[in-house]
This record gives C-alpha cells, structure tokens and sequence, in this order.
C-alpha cells in the first residue's frame, strides 16, 4: 500500500488538487536496478514545467496526446483541462493507478492508460501530440522512443518535451527533428510553481516544440 498525500497546483486559472507519493524511498526496493527505481512517483521540475507552458501557450481543441513516460501525469492532466483526448502511458501500473485518481479528482471527463514499457510497445494508435517531461536522459532507452515517435505519431503530427537542459536529450531531439523531418522551436520554461518545503528550481525547463 503506498502511502499519499495531497498538494496542491496552482497557476493563474487553474486549481489542481494533486495525489501524490508522501515518501518516494518508501518504494525503493533494488537501488541497483534502474527499472525498479520510482522515477515515476517524484513530481519533478520539467513535469512542473511543461505543465505550466501548456497551460499558458496549447489548446489540444479534442486533438489525441500521448504522455509517455507519464509518473505523476501531471502535463497530461493540465492537456486534458486544455481539450486534449490524452492516453497516458507509463510501465508502471502504479503510475497509472495514481493519475487515475488525479483524473476523477480534478474532474477530467475522459482519459485513457497504457501500460507499456517502451522496449515492447505494443500500440498502433496514431496520436495529434506525443508528450513528455524528463524521459530521454537514458540513451540506452532512446532508440525505442525514437521507433514509437515514428510509428505512432500521426501525420502532421507535434511533439512536445521538457528536460533540465540535458546534452543527451538535445541530442536525441536534434536527430528526431532530422529523421522526421520536423521545424523545432525551444523555449526556456522558467517554473513559477513551487510546493512547499521543495527547495526552489531556479534552472529553468527546455521546451521542444516540434511540428511539420
């Protein structure tokens, strides 16, 4: 049983109460093993981040997003309060369990989940938008990213992505922008949300924004 708590996420207009993990190191079981790590359960920076700039700069306007690598799913949930149909997927049923709470408590008419682990993704749907916030720091994990992003991005379709300034992710977004021959525009995020008692992220979140 994991234990919650609740916080909440303010930006001028929106009102979110947010479930959270009350201890991410209560779920850590291998520390030696990458996969069983609870990356999912921490809200990080670039999750803040591209919530806020999709708030602020996206209306989805009933376009299908897929949020992968999704955690806490925040970004997908602020997508969906904009008029986004969103899936989100994560490998962890855990993950999925928790943003489906988050969904019904904050009133989101309608969302999907996928439990899937990139290295056997099995989903043939094509999505408008395919999102994520912090996900493409492992480069060993990056070459199936790269093979959904051309199997399941539909055509004309946008991807959206946030990271701390991260060299291996700017990479990875440069060559996905050359492979699928999609315009870029980076935008520095600088995250106004913050939670009490959370030391204070002054970085800034890079924000990919590619389209046809």
């Amino acid at each position: 049983m994991i234990t919650t708590r609740e916080i909440g996420f303010h930006l001028p207009g929106l009102d979110l109460s947010l479930e959270i993990v009350a201890n991410v190191e209560d779920l850590v079981t291998d520390p030696e093993d990458d996969d069983q790590i609870p990356y999912w359960a921490e809200l990080w920076p670039a999750a803040r981040g591209l919530a806020q700039y999709i708030w602020e700069r996206i209306d989805f306007q009933g376009a299908t997003v897929l949020e992968l690598g999704a955690g806490l799913g925040l970004p997908g949930l602020v997508a969906a309060l904009k008029g986004g149909v969103v899936t989100f997927s994560d490998y962890k049923k855990e993950s999925l369990e928790m943003i489906a709470r988050n969904v019904q408590r904050n009133g989101i008419q309608h969302a999907d989940y996928l439990l899937a682990d990139w290295r056997d993704f099995r989903c043939e749907k094509k999505f408008d938008w395919i999102i994520g916030s912090d996900v493409l720091y492992n480069p060993s994990l990056n070459p199936y990213v790269a093979a959904i992003l051309e199997r399941n991005l539909a055509e004309g379709g946008q991807l959206l992505f946030a990271h701390p300034s991260r060299p291996v992710t700017k990479k990875f977004l440069d060559e996905i922008k050359g492979s699928l021959g999609l315009q870029e525009e980076i935008t520095i995020q600088v995250v106004t949300v913050q939670e009490p008692g959370v030391p204070e992220f002054n970085q800034g979140i890079d924000i990919h924004h590619l389209t046809k």
